[in-house]
């Protein structure tokens, strides 16, 4: 009788082995191919998530959007809108206008009117919200982001004689009024388009 042992042979232990490194990069590429998916679902993820938040409260402001002027740190009457194509001072905005209140809203519970703007700057999209109606020279708004990689904002107003405007009010006296409409269209770096209108 034979009493050797019987082991693998080197044709089977290089099979085996070929059959291990083919396993291993199929897992490997498998692997890759998932991290990737979830790291370009993440990105698209936050990007959306930044993009509906910093529309979403625009709109809020644009839905509680009432006709009340205020006064500046100079003590001038602010419109009750307003909005610019170029900014000249620290906290302007491009859009700024005053929110109306609430009164035992069971979610935000009560909230003065205040005043707001949305101020677009190097790629970057600003909220600014100022602590009273009325300010004096020492008032200082609090800023926040909304958004960033952004390639271009443009807001226009819609007149009375049905053409969209870049500026409002045109003149002193519709200080109190406010725009038919107002339309935004933001431009992302990534190449997205985003349009929103409001009706006021």
């Amino acid at each position: 009788m034979n009493n050797r042992k019987r082991g693998f042979t080197l044709l089977e232990l290089m099979i085996a082995i070929m059959i291990f490194a083919i396993i291993s990069i199929i897992s490997y590429r498998v692997i890759s191919a998932l991290l990737i998916t979830k790291e370009t679902i993440t990105k698209a993820q936050d990007k959306l998530g930044g993009l509906a938040h910093a529309v979403g409260r625009m709109s809020t402001a644009m839905e509680m959007a009432i006709p009340l002027v205020v006064r500046g740190a100079d003590g001038n009457i602010l419109p009750a809108l307003v909005g610019k194509n170029k900014l000249e001072q620290q906290f302007d905005a491009q859009l700024e206008l005053t929110m109306n209140g609430r009164i035992g809203d069971p979610v935000y519970g009560t909230d003065p009117p205040k005043r707001v703007g949305f101020r677009f700057v190097n790629g970057t999209l600003y909220e600014v919200s100022w602590p009273v109606l009325n300010r004096v020279i020492t008032t200082v708004p609090r800023v926040d982001i909304l958004l960033n990689n952004i390639k271009s904002l443009a807001i226009v107003y819609w007149y009375p004689d049905k053409q969209w405007r870049d500026i409002w009010p045109l003149d002193a006296y519709n200080v109190s009024n406010l725009p038919t409409g107002v339309k935004i269209t933001v431009k992302l770096t990534s190449g997205e388009e985003i349009i929103r209108q409001w009706n006021l």
